[in-house]
């Protein structure tokens, strides 16, 4: 139980500064419990330890299950001694008197799980102010705890599931990482002979037996089905040596015998393939594909072993690339890039509420260049901080032009590359942007991806709210998609967070992604902050999020192509509200 959300540990630390200031108890925390014991999770001790932080107690002894006990999941005691609930409890024998206040978190199927309390050995008056902060920071603990449910976990299992694998592998850049594929040989035969049920049981102990494999700071996630993977940091230089090691421990943990399952001992293996990714992308990737090419090898060759990809520095550049470099050079100068515009919606009164701005290079002989092709060289090249540059200017330019051709003023969202935003030269020219006669408060917004708030997010912080200080809006793009944000969007001066298109891809299929929307859309507004949904690319995903809610934004082709300032001033709707994203 220690381990469960541990991914919240830092959300749960601000919610209890920010509950410190404001009721003057003793103690404030947050428990976890599984109605045998309550562990105590996050706490914060004043004038003495009332509660010790990773302590366990016997649950029946504990004040916070009285607050499971309650139909509506609260409970205040404003002094033990008088209340007849507490009167006699062991906790008010051991203290003479106290107070208490607590609130029931919830998970994803709506399951009292834990609480979070405010304690002191002496009475307290708690007053409506009081319950009600309490019960607001819960309810955000409870939505936070369904989104990671969703967004990051594996259902059955509870590692880390494919898609936020995925997200960490993409986002390996300064730390160079072991990455180990693995599948379990004969899965099928289990299932087959002891059942669904059974196999369901194996997986789940294969996963915790990895989860406690002795590798600093390893990651382990499910794949698919019978197949898992293992990151962990790892210096380049002692790869041979320590990569060796670790996939001797995996493999040990997973060849244990697995007792009191079945009727008798399961023995499993595992075919695997181990690789080491660095910071270079297209090195990485071309990693993380042989791993797996040597795990269906091992498969082929008879199973039950491993294989090491033989690393191979020298990676030869596309040939494509070589040109791009050249004619980036010239572009902006020669005119060739362009902003189009991509309208966001209400999602259920279909008013303009914003554009986005995304960036086009038209080239004379290659026509238009796609961004995935060309970003990667203009930031290999140094040469994006100058092209972010004529984003912005041009988008500020546009939104004068808007307003003055339309009527009104129009929002315009521009994203920001990591490097970009952790540029203090790209910091510099955007705040004196904003001290210009054209820049207008809360008509641009800034868009950052989640990722970067992965590190250093104090200095991220301050950023922002320098930024939010100068007159910009601000989002978190891809929301969901690293889990950062969501730790930190309670100190985050952010007005709206857009979600990751990967949840919309399967939105109308896979009953997982309503569900996981739902908690997404629940916490946000909890927390006062905007959603958009991008990505809305067909009919059945559109009327699924219609369903969610009325404060919901939508954007994608289904909705509005992209399209040229000139375009988009002749069709521009005139119900269009700035201020909601």
């Amino acid at each position: 139980m220690q381990m469960r959300y541990e991914a919240l540990h830092p959300l749960v630390e601000e919610i209890l500064k920010k509950l410190s200031e404001e009721i003057g108890v003793n103690t404030l925390f947050f428990a976890l419990n599984d109605l045998n014991s309550n562990f105590i999770v996050k706490a914060i001790n004043q004038e003495k330890e009332l509660i010790g932080e990773g302590t366990t107690h016997v649950y029946q002894h504990v004040l916070c299950k009285l607050v499971i006990d309650e139909t509506d999941g609260k409970i205040q005691i404003n002094e033990l001694l008088a209340d007849p609930h507490t009167s006699n409890h062991p906790v008010t024998k051991s203290l003479g008197n106290g107070s208490f206040l607590g609130v029931a978190i919830k998970n994803a199927e709506n399951e009292k799980i834990g609480t979070l309390c405010a304690f002191d050995d002496k009475p307290y008056d708690f007053d409506a102010k009081d319950i009600e902060l309490v019960e607001n920071y819960a309810n955000i603990i409870s939505k936070s705890i369904s989104v990671e449910t969703y967004v990051i976990k594996d259902a059955l299992t509870d590692v880390y599931n494919e898609r936020y694998m995925n997200r960490l592998i993409s986002s390996v850049t300064n730390q160079s990482t072991f990455l180990m594929v693995l599948n379990l040989d004969n899965f099928h035969a289990i299932n087959a002979t002891y059942g669904y049920r059974v196999g369901n049981k194996v997986l789940q102990e294969i996963a915790s037996r990895l989860k406690y494999v002795p590798i600093i700071d390893h990651v382990v996630g499910r794949m698919d089905g019978n197949e898992f993977i293992v990151l962990a940091p790892i210096d380049e230089a002692e790869f041979a040596e320590h990569g060796n090691t670790y996939a001797n421990w995996i493999i040990e943990a997973i060849e244990r015998p697995i007792e009191g399952i079945s009727h008798e001992p399961i023995r499993l293996t595992a075919s695997s393939g181990v690789s080491l990714l660095t910071g270079d992308y297209m090195n990485r990737q071309t990693q993380v594909y042989a791993a797996e090419a040597l795990m269906q090898q091992v498969k082929l060759d008879g199973k039950a072993g491993t294989l090491f990809v033989t690393q191979n520095r020298a990676l030869e550049q596309h040939p494509f690339e070589h040109v791009l470099e050249k004619e980036l050079g010239q572009a902006l100068a020669r005119g060739q890039f362009e902003l189009y515009y991509q309208r966001i919606f209400n999602a259920n009164l279909g008013h303009t509420v914003a554009v986005e701005a995304l960036l086009r290079w038209n080239h004379p002989v290659l026509g238009f260049v796609s961004p995935a092709d060309f970003i990667p060289v203009a930031e290999r090249m140094g040469s994006f901080g100058q092209i972010g540059r004529f984003t912005v200017c041009q988008a500020i330019t546009d939104s004068v032009r808007l307003e003055k051709e339309i009527g009104h003023p129009v929002t315009i969202s521009i994203n920001l590359s990591a490097s970009q935003f952790q540029s203090d030269a790209m910091l510099a020219d955007l705040l004196a942007f904003a001290n210009q006669p054209l820049f207008k408060r809360d008509r641009i917004v800034l868009e950052i991806r989640e990722e970067v708030l992965q590190t250093g997010r104090r200095q991220a912080i301050g950023r922002l709210e320098s930024l939010r200080q100068a007159g910009y809006r601000l989002s978190v793009d891809h929301f969901g998609s690293h889990y950062a944000s969501l730790n930190s969007l309670l100190r985050l001066p952010v007005q709206s967070v857009k979600l990751d298109p990967i949840f919309t891809r399967r939105l109308a299929q896979n009953q997982l992604e309503q569900s996981m929307l739902q908690s997404v859309y629940a916490l946000t507004q909890a927390l006062n902050i905007a959603l958009v949904i991008q990505e809305v690319e067909t009919v059945s995903q559109f009327r699924q999020i219609t369903l969610l809610g009325e404060k919901l934004y939508v954007q994608g082709h289904y909705l509005h192509h992209p399209q040229p300032i000139a375009n988009l001033i002749a069709d521009f709707s005139k119900t269009s509200h700035t201020l909601d994203v």
